[in-house]
């Protein structure tokens, strides 16, 4: 079986030993790396994502990859929205915010034509999918 946990800690080392120029899109996908704060722990976490255009920014899933529970990282953003986000090379102060309800049909639509396992994992799961765009600060 595939270890998920271990290899996004090898990936979000890759992506920040790199300066962001490896790691930053895997297939056709665009990854971020989001830093948030452990929300029961206080520690820094680091988490690679894949991520989707969004106005002046991008949105993430918290798919959890189709699992009926939320992501820890997306129940960490909840706790301190505060992020610092890194997209390829360009590294940003955001804060992590629910999109918009009146802009939630479109992106599915964009995210699901990007990467159609997300449209799986919507027809997989009971729970509300949330999509979390990062707001520049």
């Amino acid at each position: 079986m595939f270890n998920w946990k271990y290899f996004g800690k090898v990936h979000a080392a890759l992506y920040k030993l790199s300066g962001g120029r490896f790691g930053d899109r895997m297939g056709w996908i665009d990854v971020v790396l989001v830093d948030t704060v452990g929300r029961k722990t206080g520690k820094k976490r680091t988490v690679p994502i894949a991520c989707y255009p969004y106005r002046d920014s991008v949105a993430v899933s918290a798919s959890n990859s189709g699992q009926e529970r939320h992501p820890a990282w997306y129940l960490n953003m909840r706790a301190t929205p505060e992020v610092t986000v890194q997209l390829g090379r360009d590294r940003f102060q955001a804060v992590a915010e629910e999109v918009p309800e009146e802009d939630r049909d479109a992106l599915w639509k964009t995210v699901v034509e990007i990467n159609k396992h997300q449209g799986e994992y919507l027809e997989k799961v009971s729970r509300r999918i949330p999509l979390i765009w990062f707001r520049r600060v």
